[in-house]
């Protein structure tokens, strides 16, 4: 009995320790798709250094977004449009604001 709860503690505590950066993230998105999390987002040419995209308001970073491979879900007056961002030169900045 003692080996299998030492082993259920085990594995949540190593689940709790891995998951947290990811779960924050889709936190975060909830968080911005259901009370508009407001961002700054900046998309930059990192070969040039030309902004490409430019975006202040409420927004959603796609849980699939990885590097090279950003989508964007945002807000224009009431409508909502989605941007892709792919490419290995491309520099992609968010901040909350």
């Amino acid at each position: 009995m003692k080996k299998i709860l030492f082993t259920l503690i085990a594995f949540a505590t190593v689940f709790a320790l891995t998951g947290c950066n990811s779960c924050t993230q889709t936190f975060k998105n909830l968080e911005s798709d259901f009370s508009e999390l407001d961002r700054n987002v900046t998309v930059i040419n990192g070969i040039k250094g030309d902004t490409l995209f430019s975006y202040s308001g409420p927004c959603y970073i796609s849980d699939s977004s990885k590097p090279g491979d950003v989508t964007l879900i945002y807000k224009v007056g009431k409508k909502s449009k989605k941007a892709d961002f792919v490419g290995d030169h491309i520099i992609f900045i968010a901040t909350e604001k």
